[in-house]
């Protein structure tokens, strides 16, 4: 069994709101890779898109009604990688954005720690996104 950790940020925005930013792929490159990523539509729920380790394909979770946000990072002529398990949940007013990473086994867990920072910065910058400030 992998070593996982949660990383959760609140959100002071509706739940409606904060899904349907995040529902739609095409703001993944607002907040979540490098400013002003690129991803190029490669149909259904699949983007290609540019990142530090090079191209990859992104695939998207399909809409749905249970905050479900998952998606998969691989590299092109794959056909799946590693699900990233992303959840939104209301929380009165807000929302909570909870995103699950997994210690990989070649993963040290200093290189672990560095990209659990990696994503709270990512989640950071979400936050100030969609609160608009």
């Amino acid at each position: 069994m992998l070593k996982s950790e949660v990383v959760i940020v609140s959100i002071n925005r509706p739940y409606e709101e904060v899904y349907a930013f995040c529902a739609d792929p095409m703001n993944f490159g607002r907040w979540a890779t490098e400013p002003d990523t690129v991803m190029e539509p490669l149909g259904g729920n699949e983007y290609l898109v540019e990142l530090p380790q090079g191209r990859r394909v992104l695939r998207y979770a399909l809409p749905n009604a249970y905050g479900v946000l998952d998606y998969q990072v691989y590299e092109v002529g794959e056909h799946e990688g590693p699900t990233r398990p992303v959840r939104l949940i209301r929380n009165e007013n807000g929302t909570d954005l909870q995103v699950t990473r997994f210690q990989e086994d070649a993963m040290t867990d200093e290189r672990f720690q560095s990209e659990l920072e990696w994503l709270r910065s990512d989640l950071q910058r979400f936050k100030t996104l969609i609160e608009g400030g």
